[in-house]
């Protein structure tokens, strides 16, 4: 659960909130003081413990994603310490880390770039759909070791599974059903996995509807005649199916899978207009064991992806936008023996991608990107201390079928090493130092046209930069006994950091608004007149803090647990202050339960109202969301098997929630008080 501070809560008062969760770990553990079996993280080439990692790191496996799951990526991973959603609705929401999002926020799909457009705009969603994951891997401050410049604010790793590596035997799966009450809709999930002498396969498919939700009080901010009862055009309709087999042996495996998703949902800033994606990914994979000497383990990954996207007018039926992509990613890793006890493993990542935009609203041009990067990573073990270093080189290229915007190349290095080190027996502190480098994205370099989905018209810079970060994570844990948690701080520099700022080119200090043809049509006596805000790309310092924490007790001999956590995030920009969209200060807290056939948990998250806004930003108010579910379990093992009969409740205050790091939090309410009662099996 999640509860926590009122939303006239201070910044202090939150800080000492924190001091007295670093004071509420105790010295001893109050039960067997055992270690949590380890949570490995497959993001790495290395699989390490994401308990003792030093780069912060968020696993959650089956069991918390079924409690969590929802109809996001963003929104399904809001709960942990340091993330949030983007807001766009319920069916467009990405994460967003420690304040930043979009082009600086990695979404990868076992190991695997996405190669979608959902970076492109907030109203795009991933294609990825919770209903279909297994697991999902968070890691916190910049990831470009392994993923390159586009995880320089963090990487999201959702794990489907989809290409056995181990030998299966028999036949399992899960399957589930549920309605919710805010939308009127359904969502419906089922896989498949079984094998026999080696060969495995896995199948799966989901189907998921729900018309506009239901808001408690008006869409559109201080505006009491706009629609109330249900959020127009917020309506959803998703399917996909996916499908993978292997052969494991005695020194390796390799298979093969394919995805294909549509999703089709309102843009609820805009009357009518709507969005139909449609996403088709075939991966592969092989890995061999002891391949050549000196050498432990090598792995391939492969991707290919065709990705179609239609933004269409409702009222006409008419395509406004039209985009198709069309990408490839690879890599090859290669694990080494140990080296005077290091472990470590040698990496290669090839990608290229071609992004196809037509229509009169399409504000980019057709382009292409490519990128070449080697990369290593490794660890090891001095003196009861852990270490951790690597290092990454990448090429990249983007090139744009318009005359007026050259094609640009960029080199980018990155760097990190952190350590674990423990202090006393179940404590230890960590510390991890990462200097990264990105390139500007598609839009960020040649974006020349009005955006109607977050009503401005940008203007990109084809000079811009390579973007550059140095950050420090520094924490406290305990990993061991009923009581664990962690608790951390760290500071992000930025060099060049890239940002759409409004301008004033006439000089008359406020923001110019435009219309479509980018004349300026408001003035001082009418700041609210014109169609679009202008924005433009440029460059200045930046500066990124904040506070993280997170502390648990669970022990075997109580059917209860108990979760409390806080985060708070601040951004400026050297330019103009505060940057806008920054994560709000949050704190939290849940009750779970569960013995025999019954379970159940408690939650309540506490969102403080934000203040500290950006330049012609509007503040927004806080809020507290109370969360519940019974469930019942009959047949199998508990929880582990069996059929489980379940009712949840979310934002059971019935609270109006907008969300800060939403482009169109002014125009849009979060859903209100919702039921959703379903059934879960597994078997």
């Amino acid at each position: 659960m999640h509860i926590g501070l009122a939303g006239t809560t201070t910044v202090p008062d939150l800080r000492r909130w924190c001091v007295l969760l670093v004071c509420a770990l105790p010295a001893q553990g109050q039960g067997q003081s055992t270690p949590l079996a380890p949570v490995n993280v497959t993001a790495s080439p290395l699989a390490p413990d994401a308990l003792e990692s030093a780069v912060p790191t968020s696993v959650l496996t089956r069991p918390e994603l079924e409690r969590r799951r929802s109809t996001t990526l963003g929104s399904t991973l809001t709960n942990l310490p340091g993330v949030q959603d983007s807001g766009f609705g319920t069916a467009a929401g990405r994460p967003v880390i420690r304040g930043l999002d979009g082009p600086r926020v990695r979404i990868a799909e076992n190991g695997l770039q996405t190669q979608d457009a959902a970076t492109l705009s907030p109203d795009h969603a991933v294609g990825i759909d919770p209903l279909g994951t297994r697991r999902i891997e968070v890691l916190r401050g910049p990831a470009t070791l392994l993923y390159g410049g586009g995880a320089i604010g963090g990487l999201v790793n959702v794990v489907s599974d989809l290409i056995p590596t181990t030998r299966l035997t028999g036949v399992g799966g899960d399957a589930s059903l549920a309605s919710d009450s805010a939308s009127g809709g359904h969502a419906a999930g089922a896989s498949l996995r079984g094998g026999a002498s080696g060969w495995n396969w896995t199948a799966g498919a989901f189907d998921r509807a729900g018309g506009d939700y239901r808001i408690p009080g008006p869409a559109v901010r201080d505006d009491p005649d706009s629609a109330r009862g249900r959020q127009p055009n917020s309506f959803t309709r998703a399917d996909g199916f996916s499908g993978g087999v292997s052969y494991v042996g005695q020194r390796g495996a390799i298979g093969i899978g394919h995805g294909e998703l549509s999703n089709r949902y309102g843009i609820p800033s805009e009357d009518g207009v709507f969005i139909d994606l449609r996403q088709r990914r075939t991966e592969g994979l092989a890995e061999l064991d002891e391949p050549i000497p000196g050498f432990t383990r090598a792995r391939i990954k492969w991707l290919e992806s065709r990705y179609r996207h239609d933004e269409i007018e409702g009222t006409s039926g008419e395509i406004g936008t039209a985009i198709r992509s069309r990408g490839r990613d690879a890599r090859i890793e290669l694990l080494h023996e140990p080296i005077a006890s290091i472990r470590g493993a040698f990496g290669v990542q090839l990608g290229s991608r071609t992004l196809d935009a037509l229509g009169d609203e399409a504000y980019v041009p057709n382009s292409k990107e490519t990128k070449t990067a080697l990369f290593y990573v490794g660890e090891t073990d001095l003196g009861g201390a852990r270490l951790e270093f690597g290092a990454r080189s990448e090429r990249a290229r983007l090139t744009a079928d318009d005359p007026a915007s050259p094609s640009r190349r960029y080199t980018l290095n990155s760097a990190s090493v952190g350590a674990t080190v423990p202090i006393t027996d179940p404590w230890a502190v960590s510390a991890n130092l990462s200097l990264a480098e990105r390139a500007p994205a598609i839009e960020e370099l040649y974006a020349n046209g009005p955006h109607a989905a977050t009503a401005t018209f940008e203007i990109g810079n084809a000079d811009l930069a390579r973007e550059r970060s140095v950050n420090l994570d520094l924490s406290l844990r305990r990993t061991r006994g009923d009581w664990q948690g962690r608790i951390g701080v760290y500071a992000n520099r930025f060099r060049n950091y890239i940002a759409g700022l409004p301008s004033d080119d006439n000089g008359d200090g406020i923001a110019d608004r435009v219309d479509g043809d980018n004349t300026i049509t408001n003035s001082a006596v009418d700041p609210a007149a014109g169609e679009f805000t202008r924005l433009t790309y440029g460059q200045a310092r930046a500066r990124f803090h904040g506070i993280e924490g997170e502390l648990v007790w669970k022990t075997a001999a109580s059917p209860w647990s108990a979760r409390v956590f806080g985060d708070l995030a601040r951004g400026t920009l050297d330019a103009s202050g505060n940057l806008p969209r920054m994560s709000p200060a949050r704190f939290g807290a849940s009750i779970d339960y569960g013995r025999g056939s019954w379970s159940g948990f408690v939650s309540l998250l506490s969102v403080l109202r934000q203040d500290r806004v950006a330049r012609l930003e509007t503040t927004t108010g806080g809020y507290q969301r109370l969360d519940a579910e019974i469930a019942y379990t009959v047949g199998g093992g508990g929880r582990d098997t069996g059929v489980t009969v379940f009712l949840q409740g979310r934002n059971l205050l019935d609270e109006q929630v907008r969300v800060h790091t939403s482009y169109i939090k002014d125009l849009t309410l979060q859903p209100g008080r919702s039921f959703s009662v379903g059934v879960r099996a597994r078997f």
